[in-house]
């Protein structure tokens, strides 16, 4: 979770890639706030996930206050060249224009978005609620440097919730928000007031944990101008890569 958001948008205005984080649910009392044995397990789980083995189409929604909704759809194909990985496909339903593509290829779509990325903060304290469908988590913040917005390292201001699904052979993390309520400056033409990001992962038949779809929220100001910007993100047609 080190690219950000916020700050792509201050320099394209074109895509938010929506990364890291939970679902919302009723809890038990929590217990004490040590690592536990699923941790470990979910830690292990992730860090065993390939990140790049298989494709998928990306549907990215973004809009901010005063602008159009964009949709882009972007496929990408780790068995392709690493500077031809990422394809764009369409723009609000329309066949990019050749300047378009250019451009995406030129874009830093940031870090191939994979399960993987829980192992780097998952394995931290936390207090552990049992619930209906499976264990929450409940993290104070996150490691230094793990949650980045531009040069602003906002892991210690964030709070994170997981959702641990335990109903089948594997457990796996479905859900995950991550919440960040204090204000900072970013570029110096831009503050943030608060962040909210929602992931959401699924299995698939091969048992490998892939991102479903994922939601963020930014409120702030830009150029002294206040405001929300919204993106919506879903992964679909994965194909595993031999």
């Amino acid at each position: 979770m080190t690219s950000s958001p916020f700050a792509r948008a201050t320099r394209h205005r074109s895509r938010i890639p929506a990364l890291a984080l939970i679902a919302l649910a009723t809890a038990a009392p929590s217990t004490a706030a040590h690592a536990d044995a699923l941790q470990t397990r979910i830690v292990a789980t992730a860090r065993a996930t390939p990140t790049a083995r298989h494709a998928f189409r990306r549907t990215l929604a973004f809009e901010r206050t005063g602008a159009p909704r964009t949709t882009y759809v972007e496929q990408f194909d780790p068995s392709r060249s690493p500077a031809e990985r990422w394809s764009l496909m369409s723009i609000d339903g329309r066949a990019p224009t050749p300047k378009e593509i250019e451009k995406s290829r030129k874009t830093n779509h940031g870090p191939i978005p994979s399960y993987a990325k829980l192992a780097d903060w998952f394995g931290g304290p936390a207090t552990r609620s049992e619930t209906g469908g499976g264990v929450l988590y409940r993290f104070a913040r996150l490691p230094a440097g793990t949650f980045k917005i531009g040069s602003h390292d906002a892991s210690a201001d964030t709070q994170v919730e997981a959702m641990v699904n335990t109903s089948g052979a594997v457990p796996f993390v479905e859900h995950v928000r991550m919440t960040s309520n204090k204000s900072f400056s970013v570029m110096l033409v831009a503050s943030l007031r608060s962040i909210t990001v929602d992931q959401r992962y699924r299995l698939l038949g091969d048992g490998i944990a892939v991102p479903s779809d994922a939601t963020s929220a930014l409120t702030g100001a830009m150029m002294g101008k206040a405001g929300t910007m919204r993106t919506t993100t879903s992964y679909t047609e994965f194909r595993a890569i031999p």
